[in-house]
């Protein structure tokens, strides 16, 4: 008996980012604490924020990041910029606030937390004519590589709480923000 079973089977093939997102955290999650064990409150806001601030080689996150973005002829600096944009479009196709809907800050490249005590938020954009980074036709980054990196991490950070205290709805568009947070976690992951 034969017969067309594309779609079960295409089913089967898609890849479940949330799940694989959370195991991807989970990974960072011991990388941080043990690295930085001198941090005692092991709370994960001061770990993120240690992660923010250290951007020397010792933060190993940082210093994949660097080098990926500052390095056009390596094959990171592709992937990065194709996640970051990526990022991006998935981010303004969906309504993620940084608090809640009644505060009204989206998570956007072009509305990122800066600062986290007290919060203050600011674009990772700048304009075309402007000095930056250029990622595609359609984004330029400030030039500002440590901004760059931290606005992304408290993104990819604020979309895994979402996701772990069950305040992420589990639709196509969320989903295709959690997968590209993914892809740049596991871009920074790999040393």
């Amino acid at each position: 008996m034969s017969g067309d079973f594309y779609k079960e089977w295409r089913t089967y093939a898609e890849v479940d980012y949330f799940s694989q997102f959370i195991l991807l955290w989970l990974s960072t999650n011991a990388w941080y604490r043990s690295h930085y064990a001198e941090i005692s409150t092991r709370r994960d806001r001061d770990f993120l924020d240690k992660l923010r601030g250290d951007h020397s080689p010792r933060n190993k996150l940082y210093a994949r990041f660097e080098r990926a973005i500052s390095s056009p002829a390596i094959k990171e600096h592709a992937e990065l910029f194709v996640a970051i944009e990526s990022l991006s479009f998935a981010l303004n196709r969906t309504a993620l606030y940084w608090d809640d809907e009644s505060h009204g800050e989206q998570i956007t490249l072009q509305n990122c937390m800066m600062a986290t005590n007290p919060k203050s938020y600011g674009p990772l954009t700048v304009h075309k004519n402007s000095p930056g980074i250029t990622v595609s036709e359609n984004i330029k980054l400030t030039d500002d590589k440590g901004r760059i990196f931290n606005a992304l991490l408290e993104i990819v950070y604020k979309v895994r709480c979402m996701l772990v205290h069950g305040e992420l709805e589990p639709s196509k568009e969320n989903h295709d923000v959690v997968r590209h947070c993914y892809g740049l976690l596991h871009l920074m992951m790999r040393f």
